[in-house]
């Protein structure tokens, strides 16, 4: 089940963040973030268990998805795409622009926006320790 995050899932969503960013706790408030308009936030839900997140900054006249993390044992099991349709269908409407940026290294992630059409629209080089990013947009 796929459902808008509440102050229950404020650790496992942490939980789940340092799956990809050590100091995710520090990086990002979750906590702020879900009581913030400007932020949405899915959880992916399995037996009440949170296995996946999506986090998506609305900005004034676009959208910046933040991240979207898969606990290891759910992966490779559709959870991400239907996270990433789930907040198309239900926040956007014909117009609106997504962007991201992603390592260049991230075979997976790149896979599937790719799938949703996301288009590179720059290069960041040397963004990430060992990579550049792609900087990615799509328009709904």
């Amino acid at each position: 089940m796929i459902r808008k995050a509440n102050i229950a899932d404020i650790d496992a969503i942490n939980n789940l963040g340092i799956l990809i960013i050590k100091n995710f706790k520090d990086t990002y408030s979750v906590e702020k973030y879900i009581n913030d308009e400007k932020y949405i936030i899915l959880v992916n839900t399995n037996e009440n268990i949170v296995n996946g997140v999506l986090i998506v900054f609305k900005n004034v006249d676009s959208y910046e998805l933040e991240l979207i993390v898969i606990s290891e044992k759910w992966r490779h099991k559709g959870i991400a795409i239907n996270l990433l349709t789930y907040f198309i269908s239900n926040f956007t409407k014909s117009g609106d622009i997504i962007f991201l940026e992603v390592s260049t290294n991230n075979v997976a992630a790149l896979s599937l926006y790719r799938k949703f059409m996301f288009d590179v629209i720059n290069v960041r080089k040397n963004y990430y320790e060992n990579a550049d990013a792609y900087v990615m947009k799509k328009v709904i």
